[in-house]
This record gives C-alpha cells, sequence and structure tokens, in this order.
C-alpha cells in the first residue's frame, strides 16, 4: 500500500499539497533614468604662432634676421588661394565643433532630472 501511495504522489507531483494560483497583478511604473552628466573637457590651449610675411623685396633682410634668431632657416609656402582655403577650413572645424556641442548641451538637459514642478505638470496634462 504504501509503495502505491507513493508512486500516486510521484505521477501527481505532488499538486494535492501546492497552494491554490495566485492572480497576479501589473502595473506599469515609469522610471526616471539617471545618467551621470560627466564635466565638459579642458577647453584648448593653444600656443601661439607667427607668421612671416615675406617678400622679394625684404627676404635677404628677413633670411639674415631669421637666422640670426632661429639658427636655419627653413619655411613654408602658402599661396595667397591656400592661405584662404586654410581659413575657411578652420571656420568649418569651429562650425562643426559648435554643432557638436550644441549636440550634447541637448542630450545633457534631455537626460537631466526633471524638476518636481514639471513632473506634476505633466501628471496634471495626462489626465
Amino acid at each position: 500500500m504504501l509503495p502505491l501511495i507513493a508512486t500516486l504522489l510521484l505521477i501527481s507531483g505532488c499538486g494535492y499539497f501546492k497552494n491554490p494560483l495566485k492572480e497576479i497583478e501589473i502595473k506599469t511604473v515609469e522610471v526616471e533614468r539617471v545618467v551621470p552628466i560627466q564635466n565638459h573637457p579642458r577647453p584648448v590651449s593653444l600656443n601661439d604662432i607667427y607668421f612671416y610675411v615675406v617678400t622679394e623685396e625684404n627676404f635677404e633682410d628677413f633670411q639674415q634676421r631669421f637666422v640670426k634668431e632661429n639658427g636655419q632657416l627653413v619655411g613654408y609656402v602658402l599661396s595667397v588661394r591656400d592661405y584662404e582655403t586654410l581659413a575657411l577650413n578652420m571656420a568649418e572645424i569651429k562650425r562643426y565643433i559648435q554643432q557638436q556641442k550644441e549636440i550634447i548641451v541637448y542630450y545633457e538637459k534631455a537626460v537631466a532630472p526633471k524638476p518636481k514642478e514639471e513632473k506634476e505638470e505633466e501628471k496634471k496634462d495626462e489626465e
């Protein structure tokens, strides 16, 4: 008899002793994400650059003075058109950096915690 009871309990999976099913209540709760806002990077610190304007008329004087001050004469030459292109490229880089900065500020504001007053106004608007 005991083996029969043990077999029945094994087959039934001890269902006789289980608690009745409980009702599950599902609630949707809005959880505000908290993303830490990082510090802005250190501002760019650039060193001074000196441009020398050299023409055919002042080349000899410039060469003597430059060699005396700096040792060796080595130079890079840009045409007027290339200098204008350099200025336009720098303006383009400045524009790009400014737009990236605006995007960063936009996302910082989007993930920043909202003040309680704004949260209450949003709840009123939803109702």
